[in-house]
């Protein structure tokens, strides 16, 4: 790595090889960089995975934990855009820091279903899946994270192997169905905002 004259001093703090300075807090709502930058970083590493054939047994735990918590984030994302769509979200009470995809993915399916009518649940069979089968090997969001529990046992005991690209593969045909939805409920949140603005109007 080439080295550049520090500009700025301490951990967090930019360069003179512009190029490695990444850009935070420039957008009013930057959730979007979360999610997004998850599935980069897992896409990144299953890629690295599949064309050096190195690394698999080290950087799988990163690629579970990269895409779970992207699938969280995006379904949390999807949550705050319908309760806004919504006709009474009070009635929708939900913790913000609840990991369990188990209980944000029915309410994040229960509030589409209301504020949207051109779903139907058959639509996010695939979304279900994954979700059942990330909770099922992860539910309290540690296990990708942690090679032991609190109560000390084995995480992810009785898994003995995992296929990294078909994992990828999977994971994002969810991704991809999940933001299909998000950018749908910014649409139908666009056009409520542009409606009201020409009632406003008169």
């Amino acid at each position: 790595m080439k080295k550049g004259k520090t500009s700025e001093s301490g951990l967090l703090a930019s360069d003179s090889d512009w190029h490695n300075n990444a850009c935070l807090n420039y957008m009013p709502d930057h959730g979007t960089a979360y999610t997004e930058g998850y599935r980069r970083a897992a896409d990144i590493l299953i890629k690295h995975i599949d064309e050096s054939r190195l690394d698999q047994d080290f950087l799988v735990y990163p690629v579970l934990f990269l895409y779970r918590h992207h699938i969280e984030l995006l379904i949390k994302q999807i949550i705050g855009l319908a309760l806004a769509l919504a006709e009474d979200p009070d009635k929708y009470q939900y913790k913000k820091d609840d990991h369990n995809l188990n209980t944000l993915w029915p309410l994040a399916q229960k509030l589409l279903l209301e504020v949207d009518d051109s779903y139907r649940s058959s639509d996010f069979r695939l979304i279900k899946e994954v979700v059942k089968e990330l909770h099922k090997a992860d539910r309290r969001a540690t296990d990708f994270r942690y090679a032991r529990r609190n109560d000390g046992t084995r995480s992810l005991e009785g898994i003995h192997y995992i296929n990294t690209r078909r994992f990828g593969e999977k994971m994002g045909a969810a991704s991809d169905s999940l933001d299909a939805i998000d950018s749908g409920l910014r649409y139908l949140l666009e056009q409520r905002s542009e409606w009201n603005s020409i009632l406003n109007g008169f």
